[in-house]
């Protein structure tokens, strides 16, 4: 591998040859010389070697910070490549006369026969280090320094050196202290036993003395580590805590400052304060501070001035102009100190983010998705509120039509039912004279006139059963569900239709099943439905010249009770029989239509279902089902008929 000298002089040869060959070669050969030598000519002339020593070892954070951040803004903003070497001199662990000596020493031995264009120094040490050895080190290269304090860049020569200047002072970090904490009657200044830190203590020292009379100072310098931790843990709650740096303990134990840092603020019983923004994240609240990151940008532009061709010797040190109060949010909260009291310009770390400021695309998406599965969500629930209503309008429809298809077949049997009343309170009327004549004729006669009110009690109740019936025909109420004895229901509708069987000629034969089976029914719809199915039979039959019969039929069915109202009519052609059903479907010449739409629509209601019978040889059979009570399941018995006729 050449190193950079040789590779310039090579370059240079090359130079020359390329241009004697310039003269003896055609044109074509001249463009091809000028564009082989020409990258190499800007090579030797454009990079840079930069050599950086740093005070302390390589691991230490602020050296980490400020050098990344320094060579990345060389790099960034510098044309053409710069080549960096990089000394870390750990001139704080190992002070002294005699190892300053030695690393100027090996300096000299590493990098003999190598130009550099820029030295930088970072920390007090290394540019006390050039400082006295700047006759033999690096005499004649521009030095740029930095993360040093103004008293510390007090170089005598100052030849050909420059740099950035740090304030460090803790005193700013004290009072933004006061500030969060005004109640403070006590303030621990920690320190430790290196010579960097002992400075770190004097300046302290020095800078603190102003609030002496106000506050009691306690510094707690080049003690043991554990015995620094415990007097911490039992500090009153009117003190705060100054940690300036911590390099070496009283027992000679090395630290990392930042290390050192984290455990006071673990130990410490109040909040602690630091001058280096090193330590955020350590545990401390804060303090007022430059940056090392914004240090290392300031050098990498001061040192780009100096190898653009600036005198150092015409640019005065100064400071990157920040100094800013920097606080830890997480510990603001840990220790309820309010935000408001910090000054302006305060910069805030570690502040919890919103879930909105995190995850706003998510959180907008999921808004999104959640408002559409809401809005489903009321749709459906509007479109199941409006069925409901629907079908509630239905049932009442429903209901109200039952009622008004109830009131129109007890018109066609009031006729009837005006006869069976006033035949019982005729009856009265007679007994109630008869009764009179007895007492006015013969006082004594006690037993005819007992009879006489015996025969006024039945005929009471013989009118009062007819009203009955009568009222609960004509009542609108809900389907009630019940065991009804179905015999007894078609023996009642029968005597119910007694004079209008009897007007109209018409004989009833029924078939009835034995044993009294029940079943799961509306007492009044299925008198309803029976009631309209015999009117329209007898309606059926009243233009016959032959005999009317009606025929009444229950059989038992599994769990069902299957009915038959039969009748000896003209009957209903086949292909009519299919809308016989239909709402406004009707054979009568003055018919609704509604009667046996509505009775379907009770049997129904019931779980049953009616139908035409197309095995009935005359007249119209309708068989209908209703489901039976498990009472008469358990009691099923082998299917006999009883016969009875019954003539109007």
């Amino acid at each position: 591998m050449f190193h950079p000298k040789e590779l310039n002089k090579c370059r240079g040869f090359q130079l020359q040859a390329s241009s004697r060959f310039k003269w003896g070669c055609s044109s074509w050969g001249i463009v091809v010389a000028i564009v082989l030598s020409s990258p190499l000519t800007v090579d030797a002339a454009e990079t840079k070697s930069v050599l950086i020593l740093y005070s302390n070892e390589s691991f230490l954070p602020a050296n980490i910070s400020l050098g990344n951040a320094m060579v990345d803004q060389m790099r960034r903003d510098y044309p053409d490549r710069i080549e960096f070497y990089s000394e870390f001199l750990d001139l704080v662990r190992f002070p002294g006369e005699s190892h300053l000596s030695r690393t100027a020493d090996k300096l000299l031995e590493k990098y003999e026969g190598l130009d550099f264009d820029l030295v930088i120094s970072a920390g007090p040490q290394a540019l006390n280090l050039l400082a006295d050895q700047r006759h033999s080190l690096f005499p004649d290269v521009p030095v740029v320094f930095t993360g040093v304090r103004e008293e510390s860049a007090t170089w005598g020569e100052r030849n050909r050196a420059t740099g950035i200047l740090m304030k460090l002072d803790p005193l700013p970090t004290l009072e933004l202290a006061m500030k969060l904490q005004p109640q403070t009657r006590q303030v621990v200044v920690v320190s430790g036993a290196s010579d960097f830190d002992r400075e770190w203590d004097d300046l302290a020292r020095e800078r603190f003395r102003n609030h002496e009379p106000r506050l009691e100072f306690t510094y707690l310098s080049g003690l043991p580590m554990q015995t620094l931790l415990e007097r911490l843990r039992d500090l009153p709650s009117d003190a705060v805590v100054i940690f300036l740096t911590f390099f070496t303990d009283g027992e000679g134990e090395y630290f990392l400052s930042a290390d050192a840092a984290k455990l006071v603020a673990n130990a410490s019983a109040v909040p602690v304060y630091g001058p280096y923004d090193t330590y955020m994240g350590t545990g401390i609240v804060g303090g007022c501070m430059d940056t090392f990151d914004e240090v290392g940008r300031e050098t990498g532009d001061l040192a780009l001035r100096i190898l653009a061709g600036e005198k150092p010797e015409n640019i005065a040190p100064y400071f990157p102009g920040k100094d800013l109060p920097i606080v830890d949010c997480r510990q603001l909260a840990r220790w309820g100190l309010s935000e408001d009291r910090l000054p302006a310009r305060s910069e805030l770390r570690f502040r919890q983010s919103s879930l909105w400021k995190e995850h706003r695309s998510s959180v907008l998406t999921a808004t999104f998705v959640l408002a559409l599965q809401a809005a489903l969500l009321i749709g459906l629930l509007f479109e199941r509120r409006s069925r409901i209503l629907a079908e509630s309008v239905a049932d009442e429809t429903r209901r109200e039509l039952t009622h008004a298809s109830r009131l129109a077949t007890v018109g066609e049997l009031t006729a009837s039912i005006a006869h069976e009343i006033h035949q019982p309170l005729g009856a009265i009327l007679s007994n109630a004279d008869a009764a009179e004549m007895l007492i006015d004729s013969s006082p004594d006669s006690m037993d005819e006139l007992r009879q006489i009110l015996v025969d006024i009690r039945q005929d009471d109740l013989r009118a009062c059963e007819v009203i009955e019936r009568l009222r609960a025909l004509m009542r609108n109420r809900e389907l009630e569900l019940q065991a009804v004895e179905p015999n007894e229901l078609i023996e009642n509708v029968i005597q119910l239709i007694h004079r209008e069987t009897k007007r109209r000629d018409v004989t009833v034969h029924t078939e009835l099943a034995p044993g009294g089976p029940l079943v799961i029914a509306d007492k009044v719809h299925l008198q309803q439905v029976l009631l309209n199915l015999l009117l329209n039979g007898m309606e059926a039959m009243s233009e016959m010249n032959q005999p009317k019969k009606l025929f009444v039929q229950t059989q038992l069915q599994s769990d069902k009770l299957e009915f038959l109202v039969q009748d000896s009519g003209p009957g209903i052609p086949t292909e009519r029989r299919s809308c016989l059903f239909d709402p406004f479907f009707t054979t009568k010449k003055e018919g609704m239509g509604l009667g046996l739409s509505i009775a379907r629509t009770l049997v129904e209601a019931h779980e049953g279902r009616i139908w035409v019978d197309d095995n009935c040889h005359t007249g119209l059979g309708l068989r209908f089902t209703v489901p039976l009570a498990q009472k008469s399941l358990n009691e099923t018995s082998p299917f006999a008929c009883l016969s009875q006729e019954q003539t109007g």
